[in-house]
């Protein structure tokens, strides 16, 4: 996945400054993206791809603001999942062949009479199946390659999902590609093969019906903070991600470092503002940049005042290139992230310690940096604690696609982590916090009691409630609510609704994903109509339907009181009645 850095929005206080988003190339990370791929097969999901180096240049912020828009909430009913059974095999030669395409016989492996060869347009090979009920279907292709090949492949004529042939062991055998969770409509339906590099043969495609998603049930069962020292505000943030979490779904949204751009945005389009403001402290640690830090708490403070919710994530730029937005990825970082690890117990040290470690060789140079580095951020987040500000705290994001510089391997990554989590908890006594994990890789996890929401990134996706990747973090995250942190399309409602996709909350990413060259709303991943929709129905929670965090940790720590009370007197009555 890369990062696409944009001009940042012209404000006020603000010269024009730079601003990344993740792109859509999550899908290299083959553990989640496998299971993400999800999308109606009668809908039409061809995806306009975010250029490099794109510049956007909207109008300043004050200039966005009209007369606020009101509109009616809209009832969103979910599909009715029936059930039905069904599991067949379709031998890829007796579909519909012509062009270059033929039956071979060659490679080893094949079932049937043979396999496709030879396909070379997407015209050249047509399966035709039948399915009995409109529900959800696991779809198997059996293909194979002489070398490592991509293609993708289309349903009922629009284009579904890409995918690899890796050929690991160059002996070309034929293997299986998974897609689950794939809404197909009762009756007759059409699959095809869109050849891209290398040469795909195509053995079989077997189409199962899947009760996965009918069986959902989202719950944040048990789930606690994972600091046990964590401040009320911080207990009531997660308390309301967890009652909320599969039932209804809070509304964030990426904005451009030192405004609220993105957001007023939303509002003038909506009517609404989003629940979560997603900021990052891309520049905490370099000198340049004060002004755009200064902006950035100003706006987090103001926004949690209005009675929203704070949320950052941590672009790290390399320690020796605390300015530059382009050191946050490894190939131009100037950090090598193993040579900083430590068997030394440094996160509760002070700095003289650690500097003196450092000048005996008792710890490297790039751990006294990256120890350095987390000080310098952790000022910036004190300045929240101080004013009672809880925040969603996401740093190290995506490190498993190995884009960026702390990405390097899994084992430094997770020392880095919970180093970094001792400090900023434990030394810098940031109680506030409630750590959002995105590595998104199980390879990756930084353990349970380092983390409190995991969540994904999700491009390229289309307009489904991506429930693969959902399903996938679910699986790994012991009853701990789970976030899509970013998208470049937001997801359909109704199709958050009919896959029971209900995320804690979907962080809508800014910049071109959703301001237009003018400076107003950008259609290009999201319609004026269904973002409208988005934020006016009854399944998403806005800025305006947040409960006050202020009074939920009040009544958050009369209960503990309360409960420390019983406990005292259970204990005595225990102790009288022993004696």
């Amino acid at each position: 996945m890369k990062m696409r850095l944009l001009a940042a929005v012209t404000a006020a206080v603000l010269a024009a400054m730079c601003f990344g988003s993740c792109g859509k190339e999550i899908h290299d990370n083959k553990d989640i993206s496998a299971k993400q791929e999800l999308l109606t097969a009668d809908e039409d999901t061809t995806e306009e791809e975010t250029t490099e180096d794109e510049i956007v240049t909207p109008v300043p912020e004050e200039e966005v603001q009209e007369e606020v828009k009101s509109f009616k909430e809209v009832k969103v009913k979910a599909a009715e999942l029936k059930y039905k059974k069904f599991d067949k095999t379709y031998q890829a030669e007796k579909g519909k062949l012509g062009g270059t395409a033929a039956e071979a016989s060659k490679r080893k492996g094949y079932e049937g009479s043979g396999y496709v060869s030879g396909i070379s347009q997407e015209s050249d090979w047509e399966l035709e199946f039948e399915v009995p009920a409109s529900q959800f279907y696991n779809i198997v292709l059996t293909v194979g390659s002489d070398e490592a090949a991509a293609g993708g492949f289309s349903l009922n004529g629009s284009k579904y999902s890409e995918f690899t042939v890796i050929n690991e062991d160059n002996e070309g055998r034929f293997e299986n590609i998974s897609f689950n969770n794939v809404k197909l409509k009762k009756g007759k339906n059409k699959i095809a093969f869109i050849p891209d590099t290398g040469i795909v043969d195509i053995d079989m495609v077997k189409v199962t019906a899947s009760d996965e998603i009918s069986k959902l049930r989202l719950k944040a069962t048990g789930a606690v903070l994972s600091d046990k020292n964590a401040e009320y505000n911080a207990k009531a943030l997660y308390r309301l991600l967890c009652n909320n979490y599969g039932i209804r779904v809070l509304l964030a949204q990426n904005d451009t470092a030192g405004t609220n751009y993105e957001s007023e945005l939303i509002h003038t389009v909506t009517g609404k503002y989003p629940a979560i403001r997603l900021g990052d402290m891309i520049y905490a640690t370099g000198k340049e940049h004060a002004d755009q830090c200064a902006a950035e708490t100003a706006e987090a403070l103001t926004w949690h005042k209005d009675g929203g919710i704070v949320g950052y994530m941590w672009s790290w730029t390399s320690p020796g290139k605390p300015d530059d937005g382009e050191s946050i990825y490894a190939e131009n970082a100037d950090i090598d992230i193993t040579k900083a690890v430590t068997g030394e117990d440094i996160a509760l040290l002070d700095p003289d310690t650690l500097a003196a470690m450092a000048k005996d060789g008792t710890i490297s140079k790039e751990c006294l940096k990256l120890i350095g580095d987390i000080d310098k951020v952790s000022a910036q987040l004190i300045k929240l604690r101080d004013e009672g500000v809880p925040v969603l705290w996401r740093p190290l994001q995506e490190a498993s696609n190995g884009l960026y510089w702390w990405g390097r391997d899994a084992d430094s990554y997770i020392w880095l982590w919970q180093t970094m989590y001792d400090r900023m908890t434990s030394y810098h006594g940031l109680h506030n916090l409630v750590w959002v994990w995105s590595a998104q890789n199980i390879n990756w996890f930084v353990g349970a009691e380092y983390c409190d929401v995991l969540s994904a990134d999700v491009y390229g996706g289309g307009k489904s409630g991506q429930v693969n990747a959902l399903l996938y973090l679910d699986s790994i995250a012991g009853g701990k609510p789970i976030a899509m942190s970013e998208c470049d399309s937001m997801p359909l409602i109704q199709n958050i609704a009919d896959e029971r996709a209900m995320w804690s909350y979907i962080g809508q990413w800014g910049g071109s994903c959703i301001v237009g060259e003018d400076g107003g709303l950008s259609e290009k991943f999201n319609s004026e109509k269904d973002l409208i929709t988005m934020y006016n129905n009854e399944l998403t929670i806005t800025r305006d339907k947040l409960p006050d965090l202020m009074t939920m940790a009040t009544e958050i720590k009369k209960e503990e009181e309360k409960a420390s009370k019983e406990n005292t007197k259970k204990a005595k009555a225990k102790d009288k009645s022993e004696d």
